[in-house]
């Protein structure tokens, strides 16, 4: 059986992906051009990563995947904050 914060942890998951996906599909101009340029610099990340030794690639795969996860915890953790944020501004609205 889930535990409360995995089903939490699950629906905040979900709820981002969805809002990003969202946000890609209807973004501007200049973001969409952000976006391809991030997957052509991926491409050419990953050609001088291929040029490396496989200690210094393993390093450098391994910086990138640790930052990853560190932004997505991040960004969980954001998404569940504003959320508190905004009922606490609710509250004091008067809302409920």
């Amino acid at each position: 059986m889930m535990e409360k914060n995995e089903i939490l942890e699950m629906v905040v998951r979900e709820m981002t992906e969805r809002a990003l996906t969202e946000r890609r599909e209807n973004c501007e101009e200049q973001e969409r051009q952000l976006y391809e340029k991030v997957g052509e610099l991926s491409k050419k990340r990953q050609e001088i990563l291929k040029k490396l030794s496989p200690e210094e690639y393993q390093v450098l795969e391994d910086y990138h995947v640790n930052t990853s996860l560190i932004a997505d915890h991040e960004c969980a953790h954001l998404y569940v904050q504003g959320a508190k944020d905004c009922v606490e501004l609710l509250k004091e609205l008067g809302v409920f």
